[in-house]
């Protein structure tokens, strides 16, 4: 099966005991390996404010962008398991 490069932007919120990214790193990763896809790099862009809050509580967040070696499926599989993950706000994945 061909494998794809693909650049999943994952934006969490950082409130709460467990929102370090030292700790949601190697979640998030296992989450990837999880779904089938094998992470070649990771990048923490820090803490951002967003443009267009969802709601008045949470108005930033930290940004992780993944570089991810994985077949097609694995989009997918992969937002499937983030919405599960309650400190996950947003996903973006895009293929390079």
């Amino acid at each position: 099966m061909n494998k794809r490069n693909y650049l999943a932007t994952i934006v969490y919120n950082a409130r709460g005991a467990d929102g370090s990214s030292d700790e949601m790193i190697p979640k998030l990763s296992e989450i990837i390996r999880q779904s089938e896809g094998e992470v070649t790099k990771v990048e923490n862009q820090g803490n951002h404010d967003f443009i267009y809050p969802q709601s008045k509580e949470v108005t930033s967040g930290t940004y992780l962008q993944f570089e991810i070696e994985a077949d097609a499926e694995m989009p997918l599989r992969l937002k499937e398991k983030l919405k599960l993950e309650k400190k996950v706000d947003r996903v973006l994945i895009e293929r390079k």
